[in-house]
């Protein structure tokens, strides 16, 4: 699975909005999460994103952080989008 990453076509900078979510697998049963809080440029108008990531191993506890990479970085790290979870639509009801 690690292999498949390097062939992959890093994700298009436009395509970074805050909400989304991204994951990279590791060796190791280890996936990080990646859910973007931020996107935009630093005080030398570098963009940047600012995510939460949560890691998690099988059987291990997991840890949970917020971090920030340029913008190019986080393209190429996170190349998975997770597709948002529908959220449940409340039922109609006829009046």
């Amino acid at each position: 699975m690690l292999a498949a990453h390097w062939f992959k076509q890093p994700l298009k900078a436009d395509a970074i909005k805050v909400g989304s979510v991204y994951k990279l697998a590791h060796e190791g049963n280890i996936v990080e999460i990646a859910k973007v809080v931020d996107v935009g440029p630093d005080a030398l108008g570098i963009p940047h994103v600012t995510y939460d990531v949560s890691v998690e191993r099988a059987r291990l506890a997991k840890y949970e952080e917020r971090r920030t990479l340029g913008l190019q970085s986080f393209a190429e790290r996170f190349r998975d989008a997770v597709a948002p979870e529908k959220a449940p639509q409340p039922a109609k009801h006829d009046a």
